[in-house]
């Protein structure tokens, strides 16, 4: 059906004929740069409120696998449409690819109306779900009522982010998530103190970056030069197309929707040992998604890359982007690991934490994920390695592990016979299983699906 080629451009023999040495960096330098950023306006929103006290940093961990599922629903769309793009960008089928990131944008915002609806209509069953103790429960609900409101928003924003990286503009994906985190930076404070908005600001802050974000990107989208175009004609009629999006970028839901899961099964384990253990998993839980923000974002970079090679048939260039990419972000985990083993504490008190049971719970949660950390390069990449060449099966299976197979039975059954140190030793042991299986996995994927190289 749709397809039509377009003349060789610049941007399609940058993204198939430039050694990868070169550019996976400078695609990957912006989207770590956004993916950091996010993660420090994330980490922000934590500090700040813990000013609050423990019940509303606790409000903040409990609410995180609701942002999860909000991202899980844009990744969905967005990584289903961005890695079938990279591979039609890569044989030249221009049209093909504006079909989908169209039709894509359309069912994002169609499935956040459906998480902003529910969202509001079910609030309190779902706080409560998700590990919310009657002290939290105030505070948790104040914030999840205004994410629900912007969910068609931020929905469609990941979309859109993705949309640019699967054409290798990393850098305009990176202005509109930075922007959006700069204004979040400034108005944090503004609104929770200034204005003594208390937790409520702190997502009213998040609402108004999201939206700085969206604009940003939609005009990027709109530029000249950019091989998407977001035109209502390219909206898809036919149902192949909105099942095709969707299916590729089933793994990514997987993954999102484990990661949420596990969060909420996280918060419930801890809610018996009381708000201390919550809060300290809270804390954590940020402080490792600053920690590997970098480490994902460069993999972001080496996504479009593979998308194209794979496309245009290039296995080589495919192994050759895997290996320099798994040396780099090998390294980067490394040191990330070095530095929360090594002062967990310190880290643990720069988040304005008074109680001591929270330092103690989080220090050790801390020092006994820093080993682990290493791992996550070997699932990270087999996630993203697969997903881009449409290994769907293959991809769903990575996914499932490391916040899945491996973490929710852990999560119910051990803390019955260790106690409290099931909930710190968790993510370890799901990140070390996993990252084993995953290399199978991706070396299975070299031996038999890149026989041409």
């Amino acid at each position: 059906m749709y397809f039509c080629t377009m003349k060789p451009t610049s941007q399609y023999e940058r993204m198939t004929e430039t050694p990868v040495t070169r550019l996976i960096p400078s695609l990957a330098v912006p989207t770590m740069l956004s993916m950091m950023t996010s993660a420090l306006y994330n980490t922000a929103d934590t500090w700040f409120v813990s000013h609050l006290g423990d019940a509303a940093t606790a409000a903040i961990g409990v609410n995180f696998p609701l942002v999860a599922i909000i991202q899980a629903l844009g990744f969905w769309i967005g990584m289903g449409a961005a890695s079938n793009i990279s591979r039609f960008l890569g044989k030249k089928s221009i049209f093909k690819a504006n079909i989908v990131a169209m039709s894509a944008v359309v069912l994002s915002v169609m499935f956040g109306i459906v998480a902003m609806a529910a969202g509001n209509i079910f609030n309190r069953h779902i706080i409560s779900f998700m590990g919310a103790t009657e002290t939290i429960l105030p505070y948790a609900q104040e914030y999840s009522r205004i994410i629900f409101w912007g969910a068609p928003l931020s929905c469609a924003m990941y979309v859109f982010n993705n949309l640019l990286r699967s054409q290798g503009r990393a850098l305009f994906a990176m202005i509109g998530i930075v922007s959006g985190s700069v204004l979040n930076l400034g108005l944090d404070p503004f609104f929770i103190f200034t204005l003594d908005l208390g937790i409520s600001g702190a997502a009213l802050s998040t609402l108004l970056s999201q939206a700085i974000s969206f604009v940003t990107m939609f005009i990027a989208l709109r530029r000249e030069g950019s091989l998407i175009r977001l035109n209502l004609k390219f909206i898809s009629k036919i149902p192949g197309v909105y099942l095709l999006i969707l299916s590729t970028g089933f793994p990514s839901l997987i993954r999102q929707g484990c990661s949420a899961l596990a969060t909420v099964l996280l918060n419930r384990a801890g809610a018996f040992y009381g708000d201390a253990a919550v809060a300290a998993m809270s804390i954590v839980g940020k402080i490792s998604f600053l920690a590997g923000s970098a480490v994902i974002g460069f993999g972001q970079g080496f996504q479009p890359v593979v998308g194209f090679a794979y496309g245009a048939g290039d296995y080589a260039r495919v192994k050759k982007s895997y290996f320099f990419s798994l040396a780099v972000m090998s390294t980067l985990f490394l040191i990330n690991g070095i530095i929360c083993g090594a002062m967990p504490a310190r880290i643990m008190h720069l988040f304005n934490v008074e109680s001591e049971d929270v330092v103690a719970i989080g220090a050790l949660t801390l020092r006994l994920f820093s080993f682990s950390m290493p791992f996550q390069t070997l699932v990270v990449l087999a996630n993203m390695l697969l997903q881009v060449t449409g290994q769907k099966v293959l991809a769903s299976i990575t996914s499932l592990m490391r916040q899945g197979v491996v973490y929710i039975p852990y999560i119910i059954v051990m803390p019955h016979f260790i106690g409290l140190l099931a909930v710190q030793t968790v993510q370890p042991v799901s990140d070390i299983v996993s990252g084993v299986v995953c290399a199978a996995v991706t070396w299975h994927f070299f031996k038999t699906r890149l026989v041409k190289s």
